[in-house]
């Protein structure tokens, strides 16, 4: 039988999921994927390769692992509208964690890395950037991004986690 997660960190972008990812990997009785961001439940190519393919990400697990994954993509309204509705169609009782951090320390965070990766052009400045790509402040409005998970999984599953509180504290 195959592995299935028993929690997912849904994101949000640039604010250490990452970092959680890989501290839960070297813990005991916890597995974490290999593959970081299957975004399985947000991207359309992922979703189409079926469910057999991101349980094959679990199939290393021991049977008594707790399993998870971590996908920014989960938490990015409106660029991946179907995401919660196929994560509570195949996992409806899965656990959801969500690291958030100052919203404009995130959205600062997150110009840099497009910037670098050049999906942001090299001569546009933040202020301009935030005009032409909404995103920027959209993936930062966290009551947007996290209301549709209460409703749909009630907020006794789902762990809003502080960023500055992790960096400080990691171990608990």
């Amino acid at each position: 039988m195959n592995k299935t997660p028993d929690f997912i960190i849904i994101g949000a972008m640039k604010c250490a999921t990452s970092t959680l990812h890989e501290q839960l990997a070297i813990q005991p009785g916890i597995f974490m994927t290999d593959l970081k961001e299957p975004n399985f439940f947000s991207d359309d190519e992922q979703y189409d390769r079926g469910l057999d393919w991101y349980l094959s990400h679990f199939e290393s697990a021991s049977p008594t692992a707790m399993c998870g994954e971590s996908s920014t993509h989960y938490t990015k309204l409106p660029t991946y509208p179907q995401t919660i509705d196929r994560l509570s169609k195949h996992f409806p009782d899965v656990k959801l964690i969500y690291i958030l951090r100052h919203p404009i320390d995130r959205l600062i965070s997150q110009y840099v890395h497009e910037w670098t990766m050049r999906v942001i052009d090299i001569d546009t400045d933040i202020d301009r950037a935030i005009d032409l790509h909404p995103e920027l402040t959209a993936y930062s409005q966290y009551a947007m991004q996290l209301q549709p998970y209460f409703e749909t999984f009630g907020s006794e599953r789902v762990l809003p986690v502080f960023f500055e509180k992790l960096i400080r504290q990691p171990q608990p």
